[in-house]
């Protein structure tokens, strides 16, 4: 009742479980924030921050990461939105909560990167750059190529678990090849950001007009992001810079070697030529 009565009858925004919020420097010079995936949680960086946190190199800069709302274990509250305006106001909070108070940079994964670049454009605070890995980018409707069709029955029947055969089969051939969390299926958080954030035909306009540096990165065997697609934003907007890479959807083995390397990459390359 209480937390109702102040979220949501007051509008206060839930703050997320925070996992990682740690700094080799007690004066930290930059804060990258890493935002999961749908039907995920921090656990899907479990290849990234332990690596980059414990490099020498990187000791002035602060990690943080969280569960969001309706996944891992942060609140799932079933008044909750799930949708970009939502998820932009626990962001505020958490980071406000937390203190954070250098420039910043957000590390995205499959939802988490579309979550990320809609903060830039309409979130209160300022981000400086963003590293987007497997943005799950498709086309608004009058431009939809076959791809962009096939991926929207596709996740339309991993939400439903239709009885179609056809998208059954897919849809339980990309459910092996991601690392979603099977309990996080048949659950609102799961079914409402599908529908308003994932499936989203504005994400394509977003990611082509924001003009912030983006260091994004697909991996070539990745069953659920259009690869096609990240190349014509590259070529339209010289903001988006993109890396293809041996891998699939998840942050594993060649991939995540090269996602390391590109994040430490961007995060020494802020240090060193921006004015804090």
């Amino acid at each position: 009742m209480y937390d109702w009565f102040v979220h949501r009858l007051l509008k206060i925004p839930l703050t997320m479980r925070v996992c990682r919020d740690s700094c080799g420097s007690e004066k930290p010079e930059l804060t990258i924030v890493f935002i999961h995936g749908i039907a995920a949680s921090c656990a899907g960086w479990k290849n990234t921050l332990p690596v980059l946190t414990k490099d020498r190199d990187l000791k002035k800069i602060r990690f943080i990461a969280f569960d969001l709302i309706g996944f891992g274990k942060s609140e799932k509250p079933k008044w909750f939105g799930y949708d970009y305006a939502s998820y932009r106001k626990t962001i505020t909070r958490t980071l406000k909560k937390l203190k954070v108070n250098t420039p910043i940079i957000i590390c995205g994964h499959s939802m988490g990167c579309l979550i990320a670049m809609d903060y830039v454009a309409n979130g209160e605070l300022l981000v400086d750059q963003l590293v987007l890995i497997s943005p799950p980018i498709i086309r608004a409707r009058e431009t939809a190529g076959i791809k962009d069709k096939i991926y929207d029955s596709l996740f339309t029947g991993l939400r439903n678990h239709t009885d179609d055969k056809a998208i059954g089969v897919l849809a339980s051939i990309v459910d092996s090849m991601s690392g979603f969390e099977k309990r996080s299926f048949n659950t609102q958080a799961f079914h409402e950001t599908m529908d308003k954030i994932i499936l989203n035909k504005d994400n394509y306009a977003l990611a082509r007009d924001l003009k912030i540096p983006m260091e994004v990165i697909h991996g070539r065997l990745d069953p659920l992001v259009i690869g096609a697609n990240l190349r014509a934003i590259a070529k339209s907007n010289k903001y988006f810079h993109l890396t293809e890479t041996f891998g699939g959807h998840d942050i594993v083995g060649t991939k995540a070697t090269k996602s390391n390397k590109i994040i430490k990459e961007t995060l020494i390359h802020y240090l060193l030529h921006v004015d804090l």
